[in-house]
């Protein structure tokens, strides 16, 4: 698990890679960049600890390079920061005398995390976008020192135009190495330095050109492998959303202010959005939400033409595994944003990547209704593209089952029902009928079969309506005699074939053989 805070400090812009996107290595070959003195760097480290930061990101240029690099890294860990991210280029860590000296500094072995900066998949991609012959060797012999030590691996790459078409080679690249975890990141103009027009044409192709490659890229990697796709508009390659992302985790960073000094901390990813906007079709977008829009510089170079909005309704098509199932939900969220009775409005926002909460407070007492959509399943009630879950009941139940009914109205427009959401969602029902009522939910829906309406008539017993797709109809009943499950069924008309093969799998869900709990089940007339 990763630490909670985290902090990136950069040990200054010396670089000893050219690379074409980047400002550290302009600022070498421009003759301003500068060793760091000790003490400012060592005091950043402090506060940073202090503030109570237990990750801590060490940047360049490149950080290996500062004469302070090892006290910073020895200040570190004598303070106790949990973990040490070393983001380095792989030139001076191919010297093994010198790694060595720094896993030494370690207070075990696997401490470090260690973030290789490769910028291309194959060496003429790398050298030709870091202008620094050898240097693609010097990456593969650290990364086989440090897999060697067993250290843990991760890379970055920067996308620009001469590396772009090498990305699918990363797959059998980094598995040599036992590498878990790679980041591309679409380039960033204001990190590029004083630029040519010329330059940054050559730096920024248009991102439809990018798409072949990054998808034979994703399609490469295995299930499991930890691939990251920075700053890709969404529309450009929907089908590639689980992959992209836009931000990150809460990171304060603290860089170089002129040439020696450093800066205060910052916001990381409120500063990387202050060249971004999104055009007016952003708004219509499902993913729109996540998305910080493209580059005022790319639309400056290739226009707006191709940012086109992904409708909602194209989720299940882009989507089918609802891997970025927060998407699926833009649409409901929007709907139940716009919701009042009087002065009261629901507070409505995304909680992490697989669920969307709902909040509705009455100003007087204990009256907070906190609903949750999660995947398709159990809950309360569900549709084929979400299931409502309760999390909070306020003391007001009438204020409530109100509200609880407005929510699930019109987040379920336009969907199919799953199960409907029923009036026990905020009774206090028995452990039994509680239970029995989520093994049913849990295994709906039904083949043939839909669950119509849910009724409660005492904390013991519910009744279900059940209606077939060939016209049967049906109520399924649930009670209790002595802590024991009863129930049964009563046929509303014929016993129809779809109403009798339904019929047999809700009953088979509340068999005993599937129960701890036994249950009577009887035929009523």
């Amino acid at each position: 698990m990763e630490p909670k805070t985290q902090v990136e400090i950069q040990l200054g812009h010396m670089c000893n890679n050219r690379c074409v996107f980047c400002v550290s290595g302009q600022q070498t070959a421009m003759g301003r960049a500068r060793p760091l003195p000790f003490e400012p760097l060592l005091n950043s480290v402090r506060e940073a600890y202090a503030k109570g930061h237990r990750k801590l990101t060490l940047l360049g240029g490149e950080p290996t390079l500062q004469p302070a690099f090892k006290d910073v890294v020895r200040e570190a860990v004598g303070l106790g920061f949990e973990e040490i991210v070393i983001f380095t280029n792989g030139v001076k860590t191919a010297r093994e005398a010198f790694l060595q000296e720094v896993l030494e500094l370690a207070p075990r072995p696997g401490f470090f995390t260690w973030r290789i900066s490769i910028q291309g998949a194959n060496q003429a991609s790398h050298e030709g976008t870091t202008r620094k012959p050898g240097s693609f060797a010097r990456i593969l012999r650290t990364m086989e020192t440090l897999q060697a030590r067993g250290e843990r691996i991760t890379v970055n790459m920067c996308v620009v135009g001469s590396n772009f078409a090498s990305v699918d080679e990363f797959p059998a690249l980094v598995s040599r190495f036992g590498v878990k975890q790679l980041h591309l990141d679409m380039v960033r103009p204001m990190d590029a330095g004083e630029r040519t027009e010329e330059e940054f044409e050559q730096m920024m192709p248009s991102y439809s050109e990018m798409v072949p490659a990054l998808t034979r890229l994703c399609r490469g990697v295995p299930e499991a492998f930890d691939l990251n796709i920075g700053n890709l508009p969404f529309c450009f390659a929907p089908e590639l959303a689980a992959w992209i992302h836009h931000d990150g985790e809460s990171t304060e960073t603290i860089a170089v202010d002129g040439e020696r000094d450093l800066s205060r901390p910052w916001d990381k990813y409120f500063v990387k959005r202050r060249d971004k906007f999104k055009p007016p079709q952003c708004a219509g977008c499902a993913f729109e939400p996540r998305c910080s829009g493209i580059f005022q510089k790319y639309a400056e170079l290739h226009g707006t033409d191709e940012v086109k909005p992904v409708p909602p309704e194209r989720m299940p098509e882009v989507d089918p595994k609802r891997r970025v199932f927060w998407a699926h939900l833009t649409e409901i969220s929007r709907r139940l944003g716009s919701l009042s009775e009087g002065e009261l409005t629901p507070q409505v926002w995304l909680f992490g990547d697989n669920e969307l909460r709902l909040s509705v407070v009455l100003p007087h007492g204990n009256n907070e209704l906190l609903l949750a959509l999660r995947v398709p399943g159990a809950g309360v009630g569900s549709t084929d593209v979400f299931s409502l879950h309760v999390l909070r009941v306020p003391s007001d139940l009438e204020f409530g089952q109100r509200w609880l009914q407005k929510v699930w109205d019109v987040a379920r427009e336009g969907q199919r029902v799953v199960h409907p959401c029923g009036v026990d969602a905020l009774l206090p029902l028995s452990r039994l009928l509680a239970l029995r009522l989520t093994r049913l939910r849990a295994a709906a829906p039904f083949s043939g079969l839909r669950w119509v309406e849910t009724r409660v008539s005492s904390s013991t017993r519910a009744e279900i309506e059940l209606a077939a797709d060939d016209g049967g109809r049906a109520t399924l009943w649930l009670d209790e005699d002595g802590g024991r499950g009863t129930g049964g069924y009563r046929l509303l008309g014929e016993a129809t074939s779809d109403l009798k093969s339904g019929l047999r799998q809700v009953l088979g869900c509340l068999s005993p053989r599937r129960s701890a709990e036994p249950l009577a089940l009887k035929v009523a007339p």
